[in-house]
């Protein structure tokens, strides 16, 4: 009992925390998702190169961070999409760095610090185009920031993980992914994809900046890719034999826990806005 409360009124408190930088603006919600970004990534390189020389680490750091504010500005018409090329002489930096490791494994060492950048980053950096995405491609609107298809994103995750986490403990019987997450079920799975797919059409009355059928495709879109973003974690921390990847939120682990439907959601649902919806 003492964990679900604790659970709860952490979670609840990451909710309005959440909810009220979206709302406050678009800089307020840019440093809630760097300060996600860099204590997501500091968990992750502090499980997966536990060796590698600290600057290595910065540097990943740095480029994780540029790479989000580059993107943050270039989604706003603000810069040309060749800031981008500025993330290139950092990534040969991580190369050089490990030059100077004495770590027997730093080429490995090399492939871990990289993949932090696109597996946390990117999508982080990805999110930039739900505050900015162009309307109306016959206008000049890239610059407006328009929080309602953020809002929508985090109601439809947030709904697809209460409903599926109530659903298979109530009702889960027939194991989802056994070898990978044992207490996972397709019970569940169903469970919140139904009451996801109804959150949608209620998301579509309140935010109708696209059609109800668009949140819909959106909502199913989160709940399959929300769930194999959580196998991959499952199976991120079963390589790495740990139980968490931190202490960031009491009753549910860190950072990487609380996000890791949302690393393979974003790309998918962002790949759906611009070839089907924001053109």
């Amino acid at each position: 009992m003492n964990n679900i409360v604790t659970r709860t009124v952490s979670g609840s408190a990451f909710v309005v925390g959440v909810i009220g930088s979206i709302i406050i603006g678009a800089y307020a919600c840019a440093v809630m998702m760097l300060v996600f970004i860099l204590w997501s990534m500091i968990e992750y390189y502090n499980i997966v190169v536990k060796d590698c020389i600290q600057i290595g680490k910065y540097i990943g750091l740095l480029s994780g961070v540029f790479l989000f504010v580059a993107g943050f500005f270039y989604a706003q018409n603000m810069v040309s999409g060749r800031i981008f090329t500025f993330l290139i002489p950092l990534i040969v930096l991580i190369f050089i760095s490990q030059l100077y490791s004495t770590n027997p494994h730093s080429f490995l060492a090399i492939a871990k610090l990289v993949f932090g950048i696109l597996y946390i980053a990117l999508p982080f950096t990805l999110f930039t185009g739900m505050m900015f995405p162009s309307l109306d491609a016959t206008l000049d609107v890239e610059c407006q920031y328009t929080p309602h298809i953020l809002l929508g994103f985090f109601i439809l995750l947030w709904t697809n993980d209460t409903f599926a986490y109530l659903t298979g403990m109530l009702f889960g019987r027939r194991r989802l992914f056994e070898r990978i997450s044992p207490k996972k079920s397709w019970e569940g799975f169903f469970g919140g994809l139904i009451c996801t797919v109804f959150m949608s059409l209620l998301i579509s009355i309140i935010f109708p900046i696209i059609a109800y059928y668009h949140w819909m495709a959106v909502s199913a879109i989160i709940v399959v890719f929300g769930v194999y973003g959580d196998l991959v974690e499952s199976l991120f921390k079963r390589n790495m034999k740990i139980k968490d990847s931190g202490s960031f939120l009491p009753g549910h682990g860190g950072i990487l826990d609380r996000f890791d439907s949302v690393f393979l959601a974003v790309p998918m649902v962002f790949f759906y806005f611009k070839v089907l919806v924001f053109q």
